[in-house]
């Protein structure tokens, strides 16, 4: 497993495709990478079977985004790993003093893994997923 905070339109646009997602332009899927806060990806041999976009204004707010991970590697802690890693960037982006409030996008049926990730879900508060960071 190799791990990588860059990647391309190509292989984005692959992993769209892997898991039927809308398709995209290149262009559109390079632009997105481009004005990403964070990227992250898992190579096995050569190929992207995990990633991760994490997109914001640095400072108040962030978006967990584009959370994909192939089928034939789904439930192997790959999605873990690439939510861990973008969460330890945005920290590590972080000055001392910041809140950074980052909310998930879970897609249908995959609220439990945001919430295993440490994500907080209260329907009372809000009608969506975040996870406040601080340092």
């Amino acid at each position: 497993m190799m791990m990588a905070r860059e990647i391309s339109a190509m292989d984005f646009h692959e992993m769209r495709c892997s898991v039927r997602w809308k398709d995209a332009e290149i262009e559109q899927l390079d632009r997105a990478l481009s004005a990403s806060m964070a990227v992250v990806g898992i190579y096995e041999r050569d190929e992207l079977v995990a990633m991760g976009r994490l997109v914001g204004d640095h400072c108040f707010k962030a978006l967990l985004t584009d959370i994909i991970v192939k089928p034939c590697y789904q439930r192997k802690g790959y999605g873990k790993i690439v939510v861990t890693q973008l969460l330890a960037i945005a920290i590590e982006s972080m000055k001392k003093g910041d809140i950074l409030c980052v909310e998930g996008t879970p897609t249908k049926g995959n609220l439990d893994f945001y919430i295993k990730c440490g994500f907080q879900y209260d329907l009372e508060v809000q009608d969506g997923i975040y996870l406040w960071l601080e340092k």
